[in-house]
Parts: C-alpha cells; structure tokens; sequence
C-alpha cells in the first residue's frame, strides 16, 4: 500500500483537533474508524515509558481492558515487544514467539499486556526526551497486517499531533519510579474541550496580549476561573505570580490587610509585617474572584490602586508601586448592581476594559457528552477503575434535557459521584447518572402546587435578600440602632455585627460617619 493509500492532510489536523477538544482517547477512537477499511486494526493504545522498558504508563487505549499502570516487579525489565528498539518504529507481522514466556504467563501483573492477545503489532515513537518515549502502537488479529507503506503513511499523518504531544508532555521524566498519570489540564486545555466555548477562546487568545484588566462574567461553575488561568498561562507574564483571591470570602475588617498588607502593630494581632496580595502579584496577575461581593468602602479603596498603581500598607506612612494586572470575575449582574447603587459606576467602567461573558453549559449542550467523557477518564484514573464503565444511551440523553444551574461543576461532581457507586457495585456494567437538583427557577414546567414561577432576573441571591430586609428594617425604625424597637432588638444581632453589615452595604462609613438616613432605595 503507497503513502497515499490512507493519509490525507485533513485527516492529519483532524487528529490534532480531536486531541484538543477531547483529549487522546478521542484521537485513538478518531483513528480506529478512519482507517477502518484501510487497515485490519482492532486496536490503538499509547504508552509512556522509561526508554529501559522498565516502567509503562498507559495513557489512553481504544480497548475498555487497558494496560495496568504497574512497574517491573523484580530486576526483569516488564516485558515489551522488542524493548532494545524501543525508540524506532518497527513492525512485527506475527507476535507468537513472544505469547509462549512463562515467566510473562505466571505473572498475573502482566497478563494485560496487548501482545499476548493480539496478532501483529505495528509501533510508532511519536517523540522521546532525554528519559522517556511516548509509543503509540496498532493492533491486528491478522498475521503481516502492516507494511512499510503503512508506517510511513501513518507516521506523516500523526506528525501534528506528535509535535503536539511533544511540547504538552515532553517535560514528563522517569527518575525509577512510574509517574503520575496526567489529569489536571490546563485553562486553555479546559476551553478547548468545549466547542461551545470557542469564541471565548479566541477572546482570550487576543486579550492574553495585552495588560488590559479583563472582567468576566459567567454564572456559578460555568468555567470563569478557567478563562482567568487561560488569559495569565498565554500572557506575557505567564512566568510571574499568578494569585488568586476570593473577594467574598474576606471578612470586610480583614479586606484591607488582606489586599493591601499591614505593618506591624497597626492593629491588634498584627505581630509583624505582612505584604498583601497587590506586593504578592507585583510583576504579575491578580485574579479578583466574585468582585461583586466587595462592599462599597473596600471598592473604594481598590480603585484607588486601580487608578495609582500604588498601594499603601495598613499603619504604614508611604504607599508602595506596584505592577499588576487585573483579571476581575463574577455571577453578579454588576451592570443591575450598578443602576441600583451597590457597585460603584466609576469600578465598573475601570474593570470593564475587556469584558467576557462565558455562556452556561446549558446554551452549549453539545459540550456535555465531551465534558463527560473527559470527567470519567479522570475520576476514573483517580478512582483506580480498570476500565471505563458503559454510558447507556438513555443516561446520556438525560444529562442532555437537564437544565445545569450548577453548570460545568455541576456535571463533574454528578460524573465522579457515578463512577463511586459503579465503583462500589461489583455486578455493574454501566453506570447510572444521579442528577440531585434544587428547585430550579429556570424550569420551564410549572408544579402541581400550580405556584407561579419567576424569571431568573426575579430571583434575589441570599446575600440581596438578607441587605433588602436589613434596609426595610432600618427604614421601619427610622434609623434607630439600638434599645427599645430598634433594628438590633427586630433583627436580634449585635449592635458591632449590625454596623459591619450597614458598612458592607454602603449605608456606613467609619471616616464620615452613619450615611444612613432613615430612607433607603428599594
């Protein structure tokens, strides 16, 4: 068979693509059934090894009975077809000779090896580092299945996707023990697994150019914090501190040592200097997750370094230059927030230089089955599963009608919680998607309760709900804080606890006094 019998240029990126959305198990699936018709193969697997052949890692096969991840056990190097060519291609038109050792047949850590149930083998290195080799090789059930036609055809269409293996892999080195198989992915690796998140990525791919602070906007597990890894993994200061910090999760007495660093002794428990997250990220990003939680007087104070470039430590008497760049993230409607004065309009229009609206999963179904995929080789990995279980076609078509308010993280907690009881279930042979949702205000079906359902934009958070009640509250006691019929005795909170939330909400400020009026906006 010539060259041109199989290979073709498209079929060469399509692997590539494949690869990129899906990972490698997609590219060996991809490939089964391209060169179905071509070539008698059953069966794609890809290893990497010690150039010793002393340790195997399996990374992805097209067969649910894989290559156990296990090291030699004894001085005898772990059996593999022709190990002293390790690092050539080769072809072996009949594996015989090599199913009769019964040494490899006594050991049952060996008996998984493909060569013993298969016929003819053709091997290909697709790259090697100064350690290790990555193979990937093809099956037959045919005695002579492969030719010197074949392994040059298939070595010019995996060409792309070898020098793309390459640079992804390359730095994984064997030092006598089996490394860890490869399982967290990066942000650019996240949205190349969704389709649906293409123009997301080619956002991030022009604004990861740039110094520009960057907003993105997305609902609770959709991928925000992906994007944000993305944009700092291809930007210029890739090598810098990247530093990631939960606005939300600060104590708003705790905002500005936190953000901006204290000297010490300027306040009690301040036993020493500390540099806050601004010095920590100087060179580098700083990623403001949930922007929207910050209160009104913390927003002020970090506009401020926004607009100098400067922070000043709590108790310290000179402000200190820093260099960084902003990444800002929320599920908030900040613009809703805005209009009705619970983010300022001047942070606003300073964070909202390079907006990204990243789209919930369920405006990109055609990302789950892939997503789905992707989780169970993970969790199964992880799990220690020797293959992956039966998705049964109903399963899938359930997780496609269901509505995701939890998203991408939604759908990776409901894969993992599947693969622990397929897990636990030694009879199982597929496995079975429990979905466990809240009452969704998305849901377009109307309970027999035949209450009315409201749109989202109708949906208070918890946090709006508790300020709406604190300010009606204010209202009916005309401002009163404390003693008979005041606001502390209706809410039953401490009068400290209740001027820490009037300062988060905006109505207090300890530099100018209470801004609270008795009259509050609804």
């Amino acid at each position: 068979m010539g060259d041109s019998g199989f290979y073709s240029e498209t079929a060469a990126k399509s692997c590539l693509v494949m690869y990129r959305m899906g990972g490698l198990r997609h590219v060996l699936l991809y490939l089964h059934d391209f060169l179905r018709g071509r070539l008698p193969v059953v069966r794609i697997n890809t290893i990497y090894c010690d150039k010793d052949a002393r340790y195997i890692v399996n990374m992805a096969d097209t067969s649910t009975v894989s290559v156990s991840n296990k090291a030699a056990g004894s001085a005898r190097t772990r059996p593999l077809v022709m190990s002293e060519m390790i690092a050539s291609p080769i072809i072996v038109g009949d594996l015989s000779p090599y199913q009769h050792d019964p040494e490899v047949l006594s050991n049952p850590q060996w008996t998984d090896m493909p060569y013993l149930h298969h016929v003819s083998m053709l091997r290909l290195p697709l790259f090697a580092n100064s350690t290790s080799v990555f193979l990937i090789n093809f099956w037959s059930d045919e005695k002579g299945a492969f030719t010197q036609s074949d392994l040059r055809a298939l070595s010019r269409l995996l060409k792309p996707l070898a020098e793309e293996l390459r640079i992804n892999l390359s730095d994984m080195k064997m030092h006598g023990a089996r490394p860890p198989v490869k399982s967290e992915v990066t942000g650019m690796d996240k949205l190349s697994l969704s389709p649906g998140l293409v123009r997301v990525r080619q956002i991030v791919e022009k604004v990861a150019r740039s110094d520009a602070t960057v907003l993105i906007l997305g609902e609770t597990g959709s991928g925000k914090e992906a994007v944000a890894d993305a944009i700092q993994q291809t930007s210029a200061r890739r090598s810098e501190p990247f530093i990631k910090v939960n606005c939300g999760a600060i104590p708003e007495e705790l905002v500005d040592s936190e953000l901006f660093g204290h000297e010490k002794g300027s306040f009690t428990g301040a036993s020493g200097t500390k540099a806050g997250y601004f010095e920590m990220a100087d060179g580098g990003t700083l990623f403001l997750d949930e922007i929207g939680d910050m209160s009104l007087s913390s927003q002020v104070r970090l506009l401020r370094v926004l607009d100098t470039g400067q922070v000043r430590r709590v108790g310290a008497a000179r402000e200190i230059p820093v260099n960084v760049r902003i990444i800002a993230a929320t599920h908030d409607d900040l613009p809703r927030k805005v209009v009705e004065g619970r983010f300022r309009r001047d942070l606003w229009y300073r964070l909202s230089v390079l907006p990204i609206a990243v789209p919930p999963l369920r405006e990109r179904r055609d990302d789950i089955p892939i997503l789905v995929e992707h989780f169970m080789q993970m969790k199964a990995h992880r799990l220690g599963l020797p293959y992956l279980p039966h998705v049964p076609e109903e399963e899938m078509r359930a997780l496609l009608r269901y509505g995701w308010p939890g998203n991408v993280r939604e759908l990776e907690h409901t894969v993992e919680r599947a693969l622990i009881k397929f897990s636990l279930e030694s009879a199982a042979k597929s496995v079975h998607f429990e979905i466990i949702s809240l009452p969704d205000p998305l849901s377009e079906q109307q309970g027999g309760s035949g209450r009315t359902l409201r749109r989202r934009d109708e949906w208070p958070t918890l946090r709006e709900m508790e300020e709406r009640y604190i300010r009606e509250v204010l209202e009916h006691c005309g401002g009163k804080l404390t003693g008979t019929d005041s606001a502390t005795s209706l809410l039953d909170i401490h009068y400290t606890t209740l001027r820490s939330r009037m300062r988060h909400m905006g109505l207090l400020d300890d530099d100018e006094g209470s801004v609270f009026t008795g009259k509050t906006e609804p």
